[in-house]
């Protein structure tokens, strides 16, 4: 559970989450691994996957 210790119950507000994964190798490292292919230096060996939530609208009442 998160709680906004700025939160003002006056004032319009959103949130949401973004989410990072652990870098994970991406698939050519292993065929390059299994293969015994060297790749070259500006091959990515790794990727990061991102995601974000829908927003939580906050109104307060008029």
């Amino acid at each position: 559970m998160w709680r906004d210790p700025e939160f003002n119950p006056d004032l319009r507000a959103f949130y949401y989450v973004r989410v990072l994964e652990i870098p994970t190798p991406r698939w050519v490292l292993f065929d390059a691994l299994r293969y015994g292919v060297k790749l070259g230096d500006d091959v990515e060996l790794k990727a990061q996957e991102r995601a974000y939530t829908s927003p939580i609208w906050y109104n307060p009442k008029a």
